[in-house]
């Protein structure tokens, strides 16, 4: 075992016991370390040597803090405390990471010589600064339209340090992502709640658990995104999350919001919700080119009501032409 000294300043409500369990470490080896006469007469302010017996640890690919503490049956947070780890506790494979109170090292998995190791696939990489989608993708080995496509990326030169993206398996398919609700664990719910948390949504810790925390941020982004507010990600509000749907500055007008998805048209909307392209460039005074619409676009499509006043206005205007060519024919 190793044994490492930290230097501690005592916080108000502190105790030597509270103390010794932060750092998973003994009572008595605080009081012998410090010299200390009465173990209840520590105060405020007090700088104190911390002795905490332990081994060192290599992160493995899908390991998290929790994991790992379970894995030597310590407390997490004492692995927190003395590896100096700042939220949200991010850790990467080959990190080396000091265990308090680990008397043997965890079995490290034994690869044969001839195989190389293989990389999970696909994985999560948490973008660094300095960090571009082709530097990215000379690391994973994959392509930068892979790394795209993976990731919805609408503007593939707007990428930032923080941002969680997947790295797609080299011919992967497209990766589907699935509904997820309060409960829910995994690799999914981590990209939830890195992308949650980028956009100003606190879920919590970023521990690839669906709890009550992550269910209220994303009650809070389907609101502010005008989405139904429901607490479960379905592909409406994955839409929103991949695409960055800006959040609702105006009242919505009467009808459905339609959040455009990879290879819709107007023309198929239309089709899909018995409309026409009409009344809804009529319902969306800001798409000034029918053509140009992108992934992640919010459309209203209008209530029945509204295609009913745009269908007479249309109707209105054949009528006025039909009486302007009248008058020219009269005029000849």
């Amino acid at each position: 075992m190793v044994t490492l000294e930290f230097t501690y300043v005592v916080q108000p409500g502190d105790t030597i016991f509270s103390i010794a369990k932060k750092f998973n470490t003994s009572v008595d080896a605080i009081i012998a370390r410090n010299n200390i006469i009465n173990p209840s007469l520590i105060y405020p302010g007090q700088t104190l040597i911390i002795p905490v017996q332990g081994n060192y640890y290599t992160v493995q690919p899908g390991d998290t803090l929790y994991l790992i503490a379970q894995k030597f049956n310590v407390p997490y947070e004492a692995i927190i405390y003395t590896n100096n780890l700042t939220y949200p506790y991010t850790i990467y494979p080959g990190q080396r990471l000091f265990i308090p109170g680990a008397s043997t090292t965890a079995p490290q998995p034994v690869l044969p010589p001839q195989t190389p190791p293989q990389r999970p696939c696909p994985t999560y990489y948490t973008v660094q600064p300095g960090d571009t989608l082709w530097s990215i993708a000379q690391k994973f080995g994959v392509s930068v339209d892979a790394l795209i496509k993976a990731n919805y990326l609408v503007n593939p030169n707007l990428i930032y340090a923080g941002q969680t993206l997947i790295i797609p398996c080299p011919t992967s398919p497209p990766i589907e992502y699935p509904t997820l609700k309060i409960g829910d664990r995994g690799p999914f719910v981590v990209n939830l709640q890195a992308r949650l948390k980028s956009l100003g949504f606190d879920p919590g810790p970023i521990d690839g658990i669906f709890g009550s925390k992550t269910e209220a941020a994303v009650k809070a982004y389907q609101q502010n995104r005008g989405l139904p507010v429901t607490g479960i990600v379905d592909d409406v509000t994955w839409n929103a999350l991949l695409f960055g749907t800006p959040p609702v500055t105006t009242p919505t007008p009467l009808g459905k919001v339609y959040i455009v998805k990879p290879g819709d048209t107007l023309w198929n909307i239309a089709k899909a919700y018995n409309t026409t392209v009409y009344a809804i460039l009529k319902a969306n005074p800001d798409i000034k080119d029918p053509n140009l619409i992108y992934p992640g676009q919010r459309i209203i499509i209008p209530a029945p009501s509204q295609q009913t006043i745009h269908y007479q206005e249309v109707q209105q205007e054949v009528v006025e032409e039909e009486k302007e060519e009248e008058k020219e024919e009269e005029k000849e």
